[in-house]
């Protein structure tokens, strides 16, 4: 004698519900999944995905800047060997965020990203108090260091401005101790102001992308 089991004809139902949603999915990607070239010159400079409408990859600009070449930052304030560093710690942050393509000549680049540190500032923000030692009292222990900085960004074909921002700032702070110097803090401080400038820069000129 048979017996009929309710769960066996659910479980049917079930799989076959997913098959045909599965189907509809793979036809509408078959039909709407479509590819767009761009080309200059007759070489490929950008493919952009379609699925039904929807693009996928970069967003387009009207500005047509999706390649862009970083030069040697320019450094106006004091503290030295900056410029190699800083370029390189810009570049990569543009390489991980994938908004740009950063090439390294800039006779191939749509624009031309130009950085100038303009000052970098350092004040203290905490001292030794009182009831951790009465000859210390008042002494720094805890600094800010602020980098601020200019950028352009310029046609590569003609150096026209397209947009400029000034006094953007990377911020770190910090403590000295006998194990740690001030002037070894103080340095690497200012790289990690600079990282986090270069976020900022990042993120400002993604921000105009439409």
């Amino acid at each position: 004698m048979k017996i009929y089991n309710p769960l066996n004809k659910r479980t049917f139902i079930c799989s076959r519900v997913m098959q045909l949603v599965l189907t509809v999915f793979a036809v509408m990607f078959m039909f709407g999944c479509t590819t767009v070239e761009t080309s200059e010159d007759g070489k490929v400079t950008k493919k952009n995905i379609s699925i039904l409408g929807y693009d996928l990859g970069p967003p387009k600009r009207n500005d047509g800047i999706y390649k862009i070449y970083i030069p040697r930052i320019g450094n106006q304030d004091s503290e030295p060997h900056l410029q190699m560093e800083v370029t390189n710690l810009i570049i990569d942050q543009f390489t991980k965020e994938q908004s740009y393509y950063v090439v390294p000549r800039a006779k191939e680049a749509d624009g031309i990203l130009n950085v100038v540190i303009t000052k970098i500032l350092m004040s203290p923000v905490r001292y030794v108090d009182r009831s951790q030692s009465e000859q210390a009292q008042g002494v720094p222990v805890e600094f800010r260091v602020v980098v601020y900085a200019n950028i352009e960004m310029l046609k590569a074909k003609n150096k026209q401005k397209v947009w400029s921002l000034n006094r953007l700032t990377g911020k770190y702070t910090f403590n000295s101790s006998r194990e740690y110097p001030y002037q070894e803090a103080k340095r690497e401080a200012i790289i990690q102001a600079c990282r986090d400038l270069s976020r900022e820069i990042v993120d400002n000129s993604v921000e105009r992308w439409d």
